[in-house]
C-alpha cells in the first residue's frame, strides 16, 4: 500500500518523523514532543491540534491514554487503509481488538464495551475475519470462550498455555519425550559409564553371573549440566517443533527432581541420581529369561552402596551423630 494520501506538508512531515522514531511500534509521543517538531517559530497548541486532527481524519494517528496523560501513536499507511474501508461499527470493534494485543478479547466483552447489539458485533467480527484483519483463537484458561486478536499477532503464553499445549490440549506425549531426553542427556554427563554399569554375563562363570563395572571420578570433575546446555542440546537435535526457553527446561528438570531422577547441584545446574541410573540399566544376558535377568538386576541394586562412589570419613566412637563429607569439601 503506498502513501498517496492527501496531507498537508506539515502533517506529512510530522507523521514521517513519528514513524521513523517508532520503529518497534511501541513509542508514544507527548503533546510537547510533537509541538517541538512543528516548523515555524514557537508553534502554538492550536497549531498542533489542527495537524493532529488532520491525521486523525486520515486514521494516521491514534490517541492513547497513559498514566492519565493523553499521548499520540502513529499508524502506518497500510493500517490506515484498512480502517478507511471499514464501517463505523467495524472500526469500533477493530479498535477494541487492537487494544487487547496478544492477550485477545472475548466476544462478549466486545459487545459490552461497544454497546452494540449482539447481531451487529457478530456481523462485524465475521467481516473482519473474512478480510484477515482479525482471527479467533482458543484459550487454555477459558476453553469455552471465543477470543479475538489481530490476524498477524501470535497469542501470548496465557492464551496458548505455552509449548506444553497443542490446540488447547495438554501434550502429555511431548512432555514425556522431553523428560526422557533431558534425563538421558544429564545422566550421560553425570556418569559417562553409567549406562554400562551392568554389562551382561561373565563368560568365565559357569552359572552366568552378572559382572559389574564401576567407574569412579575425581571429586573435582564437573558432573552436572546447566539448563542452557540442555536447551542448546535440544535445539541442535531438533527434537522440539516449538521454541523453548531456559525457564521451560527448568520446569521439566524440577519434575525430574521430584521424580528422584535428577538432583539440583545449584541454581540451574542438575545431575542425575545414581538410583535412577541403576533402575534403568538392565543386564544383557541372552542365556536367561527376562524374569531371571530382572531378578539379577534387583540383586545388584540391593548391593548398591553410596560408599562405592564417595570417599568418607568414619565417625569416632564418641560421636552421637555421624556427618559424612565428600573429599572435596575438606
Amino acid at each position: 500500500m503506498n502513501n498517496n494520501v492527501e496531507l498537508s506538508d506539515v502533517a506529512r512531515e510530522l507523521h514521517s518523523h513519528m514513524l521513523r522514531s517508532n520503529k518497534d511500534g511501541s513509542k508514544l509521543f507527548t503533546q510537547k514532543e510533537l509541538q517541538d517538531k512543528l516548523p515555524g517559530n514557537n508553534p502554538t497548541l492550536a497549531d498542533l491540534m489542527l495537524i493532529v486532527q488532520e491525521l486523525l481524519d486520515k486514521n494516521l494517528i491514534k490517541l492513547v491514554k497513559q498514566n492519565n496523560e493523553l499521548k499520540f501513536q502513529p499508524v502506518d499507511f497500510q493500517e490506515a487503509a484498512k480502517k478507511s474501508t471499514m464501517s463505523n461499527e467495524e472500526a469500533l470493534v477493530y479498535s477494541y481488538i487492537e487494544a487487547s494485543g496478544r492477550e485477545g478479547i472475548w466476544s462478549k466483552t466486545i459487545k459490552a464495551r461497544t454497546n452494540l447489539h449482539q447481531h451487529v458485533v457478530l456481523k462485524c467480527l465475521k467481516s473482519l475475519e473474512s478480510q484477515r484483519y482479525v482471527k479467533s483463537v482458543k484459550s487454555v484458561k477459558y476453553p469455552t470462550r471465543k477470543i479475538y486478536m489481530l490476524y498477524h499477532l501470535q497469542p501470548s503464553v496465557e492464551v496458548t498455555g505455552g509449548p506444553w499445549f497443542t490446540e488447547g490440549e495438554l501434550d502429555v506425549e511431548f512432555i514425556n519425550s522431553l523428560l526422557t531426553i533431558i534425563w538421558r542427556y544429564v545422566a550421560q554427563n553425570s556418569f559417562p559409564n553409567g549406562f554400562q554399569t551392568v554389562v551382561g554375563r561373565n563368560d568365565n562363570s559357569k552359572n552366568g553371573d552378572i559382572k559389574k563395572k564401576s567407574s569412579q571420578y575425581s571429586p573435582h570433575v564437573r558432573s552436572y549440566s546447566t539448563t542452557q546446555e540442555i536447551l542448546d542440546f535440544i535445539s541442535s537435535a531438533g527434537v522440539a517443533n516449538v521454541e523453548l526457553s531456559t525457564a521451560n527446561i527448568r520446569s521439566l528438570c524440577t519434575v525430574l527432581v521430584y521424580d528422584d531422577r535428577l538432583e539440583e547441584v545449584e541454581f540451574d545446574c542438575y545431575r542425575a541420581t545414581l538410583t535412577s541410573v541403576a533402575q534403568l540399566v538392565g543386564p544383557i544376558d541372552e542365556g536367561n529369561t527376562a524374569k531371571n535377568s530382572k531378578n539379577k538386576l534387583l540383586d545388584e541394586m540391593d548391593e548398591f552402596s553410596i560408599f562405592d562412589y564417595h570417599q568418607t570419613i568414619g565417625p569416632s566412637e564418641n560421636d552421637k551423630e555421624a556427618v559424612y563429607f565428600d573429599e572435596w569439601a575438606l
